[in-house]
C-alpha cells in the first residue's frame, strides 16, 4: 500500500526574478542615489521626531533642537494672546 512519492524540484531563483523589466532610467536613478545620496535640500534634511521620553525634537542635518512652548506663569491666557495678534494684524493691514 505504499505509493510512490513524486518529487518535483522548485527553482528558488525564479522566485526572485522580477516579473517585468525594470526601466533603465529607474535603474540609473537608483544608482545615482546609491552613490550620491538624495538631493541635499532642506526638505530632505529636516524632520520632526518624538523621542521615547515624549519630547518633540526638530532635526536638521546634524542639529537637534527640542521643541517646547514657554508661557509665563502669571502671563495672559492663550485666548487673550491670540486676540491681541488678531487686533494687531487688523490694525496694521496694508490692504485697508
Amino acid at each position: 500500500m505504499s505509493e510512490k512519492f513524486i518529487y518535483e524540484p522548485i527553482d528558488l531563483c525564479a522566485c526572485y526574478e522580477p516579473e517585468e523589466e525594470i526601466p533603465a532610467d529607474l535603474i540609473k536613478e537608483w544608482d545615482r542615489l546609491y552613490w550620491e545620496g538624495p538631493d541635499d535640500t532642506p526638505e530632505n534634511r529636516a524632520f520632526y521626531l518624538i523621542e521615547p521620553d515624549g519630547s518633540l525634537y526638530y532635526y536638521y542635518g546634524n542639529t537637534r533642537i527640542k521643541v517646547s512652548e514657554h508661557f509665563a506663569p502669571a502671563g495672559k491666557p492663550v485666548d487673550k494672546l491670540i486676540e491681541g495678534v488678531i487686533r494687531y494684524a487688523a490694525k496694521n493691514d496694508p490692504g485697508k
